[in-house]
């Protein structure tokens, strides 16, 4: 090493230990602060997402269902109903990447009134008090989870003007769940509407 490289390696060393004096033995966590905040863009209802239409849930407890779509929530979310009485489906938010469209619609005005002032907080969970674990255990076994009244009338409310709309054919329509078969081509699959004059078992992707 020539005596200019190594005399500019001791004058930076020698600048370090003046500028640093004590360095920590670990390193500091801070706590992170977001310069801007950014802006939250409004949710865009996917091509053929309006209300009454008829939806296949591709994930979550409800997978291969078909629900009927009511409307947008602020939150950018989709509220969806079975209805509950036709196969199960409650009153729910889903996210709408994992909503499959079908050109099925359902007239649903009545219910479309009833969702209209239904937002993000009806679907928000109510806060529990705090238990010894062991009081949990014995009142969970004693008395489970009771759905809370309000949201029992609103199902209620929106579903009733629905299902007695449907006719037999909808309603095993709805029932009914989403499965693939050997030989059953995703991609290639046209989801046409049940409202046209179609052969039910002429038409495999709307009963499989």
């Amino acid at each position: 090493v020539s005596t200019q490289s190594t005399w500019g390696l001791y004058f930076v060393e020698e600048e370090m230990v003046k500028k640093f004096k004590w360095y920590p033995t670990e390193d500091e966590k801070k706590p992170f602060t977001r310069k801007s905040k950014a802006k939250k863009k409004p949710v865009k209802a996917r091509k053929g997402l309006v209300p009454g239409a008829v939806c296949i849930v591709l994930s979550g407890r409800f997978k291969g269902r078909r629900v009927v779509f009511l409307k947008m929530l602020p939150s950018g979310l989709a509220m969806v109903t079975g209805p509950y009485k036709v196969n199960g489906v409650p009153l729910r938010r889903m996210n709408v990447a994992y909503l499959l469209v079908t050109k099925t619609t359902i007239s649903i005005d009545a219910a479309a009134k009833e969702a209209a002032s239904f937002d993000d907080k009806f679907f928000a969970k109510a806060k529990e008090t705090k238990k010894p674990e062991e009081e949990k255990l014995f009142a969970e076994g004693a008395q489970g989870k009771k759905l809370p009244e309000n949201k029992k009338e609103a199902q209620t409310k929106i579903d009733k003007p629905i299902v007695e709309k449907l006719e037999k054919v909808m309603k095993q329509y709805l029932a009914s769940r989403f499965t693939l078969r050997n030989g059953m081509k995703p991609h290639e699959m046209i989801f046409q509407s049940l409202t046209q004059n179609i052969n039910p078992s002429s038409c495999l992707p709307l009963f499989t």
